[in-house]
This record gives structure tokens, sequence and C-alpha cells, in this order.
């Protein structure tokens, strides 16, 4: 496949297409599944799943996606982000191929006792939520609708990642607390950078946590320094014919000479881009849109 992508790139002119795989966090998935350093040789990026690690198909609440150990963390039976991302460093996979998964859901369960706490006895899965239809499961927007309807929040100190329950359903989730934390440790750890599951599922609309669109993507994107939003130019520069040297670009008669209609980033520049229109460098731009 590897070679496929690099021959594509020389055909089209193009810069060589990322290979890419989401992977288990799992460490009996990870020992059974996959040869480890192998892979990490040759992809890209590894987008580790780093969520998923308790849910209702247990018999105690759980989180979803602890950063550090919780009680339940014993002999193979290893289910937290700290662990996992590691697991796959030290088995391998250099730390700038490794992307950590941040989760915008949480995973309910239904009490069989006045137990509160992480740990607690629990038998099947919570309520559907209204939109996502579907035990067990809550998008965030749905995670802060049970809050408002009376849900006690909590912390869980030990895995640093919050928890809420009420009228007999824990849920165990990410909030913007638990990305903060979540995003200092992956700089510390120099892991690549992050994957989210899913943009769906974080406040889009606004409508439902106070705390703006996409509260927790806004967070992470905040803390990894990629916050800042690319804005269309209203009016774009004149078309540069292939005889000019466009601004910023490569050597030349053009920088689109021979190349396909479609975007190429500036060489010179990662933040800038042509875009190409029959042999003709038609704008320079930081943020080219489909409009331009």
């Amino acid at each position: 496949l590897m070679s496929a992508f690099e021959e594509e790139g020389k055909k089209t002119n193009r810069p060589r297409l990322l290979l890419t795989a989401a992977v288990s966090a799992r460490k009996e998935t990870i020992d059974s599944a996959y040869q480890v350093a192998q892979i990490g040789a040759v992809l890209d990026y590894i987008h580790v799943m780093t969520y998923d690690f308790h849910g209702s198909w247990e018999h105690n609440v759980g989180e979803n996606s602890p950063l550090y150990k919780g009680p339940s963390d014993q002999g193979s039976m290893i289910y937290y982000n700290d662990y996992a991302m590691n697991y796959w460093k030290n088995n391998g996979v250099p730390a700038e191929k490794l992307l950590v998964g941040f989760p915008t859901c949480g995973h309910t369960f239904h009490l069989t006792s006045s137990n509160t706490t992480v740990g607690a006895p629990a038998r099947g899965p919570g309520p559907a939520g209204h939109f996502t239809r579907q035990t067990g499961f809550l998008a965030y927007y749905e995670i802060c609708t049970f809050l408002k309807e009376g849900a006690t929040q909590a912390w869980d100190n030990a895995q640093n990642v919050p928890y809420a329950y009420n009228q007999g359903v824990c849920v165990g989730y990410d909030n913007i607390k638990s990305f903060q934390a979540k995003t200092e440790w992956l700089k510390q750890n120099r892991f690549g950078g992050a994957v989210v599951w899913t943009l769906a599922l974080d406040n889009f609309t606004g409508m439902f946590c106070g705390q703006g669109r996409n509260p927790l993507i806004n967070t992470l994107k905040s803390g990894l320094g990629t916050g800042t939003s690319c804005k269309a130019q209203p009016n774009p520069p004149p078309a540069v014919t292939p005889s000019q040297q466009p601004s910023g670009g490569s050597t030349g008669s053009g920088f689109c000479t021979g190349k396909l209609n479609g975007l190429f980033p500036d060489p010179t520049d990662k933040k800038k881009f042509y875009k190409c229109n029959q042999g003709q460098t038609d704008i320079h731009c930081k943020c080219c849109t489909r409009s331009q």
C-alpha cells in the first residue's frame, strides 16, 4: 500500500498520501493482533483508540477513557490512557507517530445499590439518550442535559476524569477539565497529537452545555496550539500566469506548470497553498476554499 501511495504521488505530482491506522488500546488485543514494531516503522501515524475502556457490558461502574490507573486495573486487565500509549511506544513505535484518542461521549451504567462511585456494582446500561438513542451511551451534549436535570458531577482523582450520577444511573465521560489534563500529559510525553471520536458528539450546536460550540474540541485545539481559525480571503489576488514567479512559490516558469488541477502546499511555507487550474497558478492563500 505504501508503494502504491508513493507511485500515485509521483504520477500526480502531489505529496504522498498518509498511511495511518486506528488501533486498539487494550493490551490483550495489542499482543495478539499487531506486529507493533513493524507497523510502527511503516505507518505515518497510529491512532490509538484510548476510549471504550469500560461500559455497561461490565458489572461495575468504570470510566470510559481514564488517564491513569484505577482500582480495577489488575493483572493483565489494564485499561487507561497512560499505560496504553506507553505500551505502544515501549514496543517500538516512535512517540511522534502515536495519536491519543479523545472521546466526546460517555458510557452509562444502571446502578444496583446506593453506591454511586467508580467501581460500584452495576447491571446493564443506562437509558438511551434523546438524540443518540443508544442504551448505555451518551453524547457529550446529552451528558450536559443529564447534569442540568439534577445529576451530581464528581471527579475521579485517581484517574483524572469526571463521572456523574442521578436516579440510579451513572456515566463515565470526559469534560473540559479532563481534556485539558490529557492535553498537557500528551505534550509532556511528546506524542504526535490527538484524534477525536467523534466530531458529531461534541456540543456542536452550542445549545446544551453553556460553553459555546464544540467546547471539548476547541479545548483540545487550544491546548495543542492549533486553535487559530482559518478565514477565506474576501477578494482573492489576481491570477498568476505560468510565466510569472508566484509570491513565495518555487522556482521555474510557474508553480502549477505540469500539475493537475487542485490545491498544493507551498514548499516554502506549510501554512500556505496554491490552487492550480489548467497549469495556471490561480491563488496563493493561507486557507483556500472551494469558492476560491
